[in-house]
């Protein structure tokens, strides 16, 4: 099968590459993280990471999105040799808003770490955010750049580079400073995602400022215009993002707050916070391997569709994008979800990583289809729509974890039923959206129930086998692996005779 260099297919492919490699590092990367350091550490970590999130929202998640559509806009109308300007007019804005947030979200740190996050341990790895931000808006807003114009290469080896730099720096560190306490522990994991980002901003920089010289087309874009496009894009974006973030944010911290109100002690509470967020849950989104490629490549071309005004390009590929997530995400899932406790056993030897499994493999499986819905409508201009839903079913989330965990005293579980229920909330109406202003036909049987079927018969089929090779004294792992292999080739027959023709149906995804 052939690849034509400009399709769909083809760059899916080269990012799905590099992130399997991604996700099996960032995998390793956990795992160290919860060896060396433990689960306590790894959960006030992810309270770092939910306030670097929170700041990131506000300085560069719209623009570093804006630059990514408008790259390929441009480049789509014949003027590409406008987008360096484009490129300095973000830099500039993200340096502006960069100075006016971060420096003093540096400043207030103690008062941050103490009564916004809850947790003063928080405090140390707080102060290092400061460079970290710095040096990832200038890596996204490069990034986005290359997204934009359909060349992965760059992105592909700087995020590679930097989780191979995060692994490196991260051993080094907790080898030369052993039996340190908590608060240190966490500031020399964020130490090392400072070093890893100095590498891949210089990198970005660099590789960024030769491939510009080779940009053709028209330089006919005025500074306002940019200017505009940036602010029609990267407000409500940003808006959503910082008003979503900031109730994650909330989130992960009335997720403990809720254990300890059920009955648990504070350390147990962030113990099993940890495992959740950052074993568990990281298993699970394991799919997000070969999905978020997808959506990477996509979305500037639903931009670039709806700039020439090619509706009907628009649905061909929505339905593919709709159909590729069920065809892969459910049968990964599948897997996940019934070696789900083998696989917590080998990785992070505790058993209690394999808890509440159904409710968060619906919750990964939902998240999927959701990520396209949103970059099916940010790519034709509802990024107000997408930005208003994300708020909603965020805020409906908080909610209910609030209710359940608290007021009810179900702990864990008012989490779970509020990011079950939100992201349900949201794949529906964006569906519904998507449906309104593409004109897109949902094919259910197709998209969900053939793979759904499939998976479930692949699945009962093969399981037997496992526990068969298992009580024979076959190596656990060489059982896993012929199990799965297995699987594939069962739920490859299996949809095939239920009528879709999978090659034929990659090679025909085509720009």
């Amino acid at each position: 099968m052939g690849l034509h260099q400009n399709s769909v297919l083809y760059h899916s492919a080269r990012l799905a590459v590099s992130s399997v490699i991604l996700q099996l590092l960032g995998f390793l990367y956990r795992i160290l993280l919860g060896r060396l350091a433990g689960a306590q550490v790894v959960a006030v970590h992810g309270l770092v990471l939910s306030a670097y999130n929170v700041v990131l929202s506000c300085t560069l998640t719209g623009i570093a999105f804006s630059v990514s559509r408008i790259a390929a806009k441009y480049e789509a109308i014949g003027s590409a040799r406008s987008i360096p300007r484009l490129i300095s007019i973000s830099l500039t804005l993200f340096l502006s808003l960069f100075s006016l947030l971060a420096l003093p979200f540096g400043l207030f740190r103690e008062w941050f770490s103490e009564v916004i996050l809850g947790d003063p341990d928080t405090c140390k790895a707080l102060i290092l955010l400061i460079p970290c931000l710095l040096l990832t808006g200038f890596e996204n807003v490069h990034k986005a750049y290359f997204y934009g114009i359909s060349c992965t290469a760059a992105p592909m080896i700087s995020e590679i580079m930097e989780m191979l730099l995060r692994i490196g720096a991260v051993l080094v560190l907790f080898f030369l400073f052993p039996g340190l306490d908590v608060s240190s522990c966490a500031a020399l994991i964020v130490f090392g995602m400072v070093v890893s980002e100095i590498v891949s901003a210089t990198f970005l920089t660099g590789v960024y400022r030769v491939h510009r010289r080779s940009l053709t087309g028209r330089d006919d874009v005025p500074r306002r215009v940019i200017l505009s496009d940036l602010a029609s894009m990267a407000l409500p974006v940003s808006l959503s993002t910082l008003i979503s973030r900031i109730l994650s944010a909330a989130n992960t911290v009335l997720i403990p707050r809720t254990l300890v109100h059920s009955g648990l002690s504070m350390e147990d509470a962030m113990e099993q916070f940890g495992i959740l967020s950052g074993m568990t849950l990281p298993m699970l989104m394991l799919p997000c391997a070969i999905l978020s490629p997808l959506v990477t490549v996509l979305t500037p071309r639903f931009t670039a569709a709806h700039s020439l005004n090619h509706p009907q390009e628009i649905r061909r590929k929505a339905a593919k994008a709709l159909h590729v997530t069920g065809l892969l995400g459910i049968p990964s899932l599948t897997v996940l979800l019934c070696f789900g406790e083998y696989l917590t056993q080998l990785l992070y030897h505790t058993p209690r990583a394999a808890a509440h499994l159904l409710p968060l493999s619906g919750i990964a499986l939902l998240s999927f289809y959701y990520v396209i819905c949103e970059s099916i409508l940010e790519g034709i201009g509802q990024q107000k729509r997408s930005a208003i839903l994300a708020v909603g079913a965020n805020s409906f989330g908080v909610c209910l974890t609030v209710f359940v965990g608290g007021v009810l005293r179900l702990g864990i579980w008012g989490y779970l039923c509020g990011e079950l229920l939100s992201f349900l909330l949201g794949v529906v109406i964006s569906l519904i959206w998507v449906r309104r202003y593409t004109g897109l036909v949902l094919r259910w049987y197709n998209w969900v129930i053939i793979p759904l079927l499939s998976s479930a018969v692949a699945i009962l089929l093969v399981r037997p086998i496992f526990y068969l090779l298992t009580q024979n004294h076959v190596l656990p792992l060489l059982s896993f692996a012929f199990t799965v292999s297995l699987f594939l080739l069962i739920y490859s027959v299996l949809i095939r005779l239920m009528g879709v023709n999978y090659p034929q149906y990659l090679k025909n995804l085509w720009d």
